[in-house]
């Protein structure tokens, strides 16, 4: 009888074990998601630094690449190198300078460096619970496997 109720408690202990690798993994999958959009964003931010540096060092108007999409590109001039239209969130866009816009990018940049260091401290902790999880079903298999013998 006591083994019956013992086999009872370490069938309850898999189901949870189970369930919580399934929830560790979604959340997993979630965070990781979240790493990359954040690391796509930063490239997109240190390119548009970039551009903007070759930007505020030429003198007068500035000839380009502009891209508008779908791989179609059109040369254009940028007339002017000083003022430039700035995306703060939310669908608005608002006029900055050169300085000023490369310092709200790189705020920006810096930022995503932090959120993207939490998100790599949170995935790994989720990995290493991940691991106890699987560590514990695996004791739980070969306690039962030596029970069979």
């Amino acid at each position: 009888m006591a083994s019956n109720v013992n086999q009872a408690n370490l069938e309850q202990e898999v189901q949870a074990l189970r369930s919580y690798a399934a929830e560790y993994s979604q959340q997993f999958d979630l965070l990781s998601q979240q790493l990359r959009f954040i690391e796509t964003a930063r490239a997109e931010a240190l390119a548009s630094v970039e551009a903007l540096e070759a930007l505020a060092a030429a003198d007068g108007e500035v000839s380009t690449l502009l891209s508008l999409g779908g791989g179609v590109s059109v040369r254009a001039t940028v007339t002017d190198t000083k003022k430039m239209l700035v995306g703060i969130g939310a669908g608005v866009t608002v006029e900055k300078s050169t300085e000023e816009a490369l310092s709200f990018l790189r705020d920006r940049i810096t930022e995503m460096d932090a959120s993207g260091k939490r998100l790599s401290e949170s995935l790994g902790k989720l990995e290493s619970q991940m691991s106890a999880v699987e560590q514990r079903m695996q004791e739980i298999y070969a306690s039962a496997q030596q029970q069979i013998r």
